[in-house]
């Protein structure tokens, strides 16, 4: 079965032994890293106390991208350059008649005109409908990666980012193209299922349990969307690698905070420290 594109967009954490963070340590040199859950409910907080430990431990932070800066009009006006066809393109063109109708009749169930949809990109329609029923859950307060974003600013603590704003968006817009109709398809089927989903994931977040997370996210994606696996995992883990070494290396001690699906399996940051000889273990 394919599914759970959108969890590329949220990225819960897997927990490995119970924890949310990790320590990762090399020659006396150390840093933390822990998942994130992108967006979260009031009522999620307080955080697992992993999280406030590492942070009180940590000098910088550092982020996948600029948060900030994501939330400037600029940067609305570049999500809406990349990730919408230009005049004379129509997502209607890419798409089959019986994809076009299950998606004319999603939207109509929940009064948005399929028309103010055609501009977009696959990846983008991924991303407002993932958000429409995210709203619905009440799922669109501050996540564990702004929230942490704005204690480094009130606490004076240096902040860095592995990817600019535009960078990433480069990384989603390219998502889906070539394969609209099954990209579009796997995602209505995914929202009638997200409330589950992030049941499921935010408990597995809490009790760390790493099987029922990757049962329900990473081998679906691995073995269905290898081409995404690869441009928006692996690809942008072996980026970062060189940039994360160099950190448990330096005096300064950094906590990284990342979107946990880059965390696990064998292409994950995890795995491939451990493959350099590098210790890592959960932090509490």
């Amino acid at each position: 079965m394919r599914k759970y594109l959108f969890l590329l967009l949220i990225a819960p954490a897997v927990c490995l032994a119970q924890s949310s963070v990790w320590q990762v340590s090399k020659n006396g040199h150390e840093l933390y890293i822990g998942g994130t859950i992108h967006v979260l409910k009031k009522e999620d907080y307080p955080l697992p106390v992993e999280f406030s430990a590492a942070f009180e431990k940590a000098d910088k932070l550092v982020f996948e991208t600029n948060i900030e800066l994501a939330k400037t009009p600029e940067f609305g006006q570049k999500m809406a350059q990349m990730m919408t066809y230009p005049p004379g393109q129509s997502l209607k063109d890419k798409l089959s008649e019986g994809t076009l109708n299950k998606l004319e009749k999603y939207l109509a169930d929940r009064g948005v005109p399929l028309d103010s949809f055609l501009i977009y990109k696959p990846s983008m329609v991924v991303i407002v409908l993932t958000v429409m029923e995210l709203n619905k859950m009440g799922m669109m307060d501050m996540g564990v990666d702004e929230y942490f974003f704005q204690q480094a600013k009130q606490a004076g603590k240096s902040v860095g980012y592995f990817e600019t704003a535009e960078q990433q968006l480069e990384f989603l817009r390219a998502m889906g193209e070539g394969d609209e109709d099954e990209v579009i398809l796997s995602t209505l089927d995914d929202m009638s299922k997200v409330d589950t989903m992030m049941t499921v994931m935010k408990s597995a977040w809490l009790n760390g349990d790493e099987n029922k997370l990757a049962e329900v996210s990473l081998t679906d994606m691995m073995r269905d969307y290898p081409d995404i696996y690869q441009s928006l995992l692996v690809k942008r883990n072996n980026n970062w690698m060189p940039h994360i070494e160099r950190m448990v290396a330096d005096t300064k001690v950094e906590m990284i905070l990342v979107g946990a699906l880059h965390l696990v399996g064998k292409d994950g940051l995890l795995q491939q420290l451990r493959n350099k000889g590098y210790t890592v273990k959960p932090f509490y």
